[in-house]
């Protein structure tokens, strides 16, 4: 055992001369969690399975915009929101949102997909929030929208992990 861990301690000595730095290094040695599966039910709460049945809180509109990111594995660049901007409304008006006035949704929808405003950036802002919230920042990372300037946002969550819960259908 002795001489595992003085190989241990040469191995970090040399990362460490390589010029690693120390939060690489004590990521090494972090005993990363396995990552939850994600229940989108029929009323589009987000509920972690694995970690207890947390339920990730966020606003229709924030929840609309991660549904969408969540249907587009490949991820979306800003530039292109404006083509997403139907699909975006039909995830946002499927929610029912009875309590808000038909021009507000509209309105909330062109102004999320304007590339020429702010409005996303904030979105994927309070998502990433309410994924910190909910769990640890590290694990968070693999469920909220991530992505470089001008490059594709997606969440890397592997899709199989994700589960929508079935509508009932009407009786008829």
């Amino acid at each position: 055992m002795d001489h595992i861990k003085r190989e241990i301690e040469r191995l970090v000595r040399l990362l460490r001369e390589k010029g690693v730095s120390e939060n690489e290094i004590r990521e090494l040695f972090e005993v990363k969690r396995p990552l939850s599966r994600l229940l989108v039910t029929k009323d589009y709460r987000l509920i972690l399975l694995d970690y207890g049945n947390i339920e990730v809180k966020m606003e229709p509109i924030h929840k609309a915009v991660y549904l969408l990111f969540l249907n587009h594995p490949e991820g979306i660049r800003f530039k292109e929101l404006p083509d997403y901007r139907e699909e975006l409304a039909g995830i946002y008006r499927a929610m029912k949102l009875s309590t808000q006035a038909k021009k507000k949704v509209e309105r909330s929808i062109i102004d999320v997909t304007d590339p020429l405003k702010p409005s996303m950036s904030e979105k994927c802002v309070r998502i990433r929030y309410a994924f910190q919230k909910a769990v640890d920042a590290e694990t968070a990372k693999n469920y909220y929208i991530n992505g470089g300037r001008g490059e594709y946002k997606r969440i890397e969550l592997n899709r199989e992990l994700v589960i929508y819960e079935q509508k009932e259908s009407p009786p008829e």
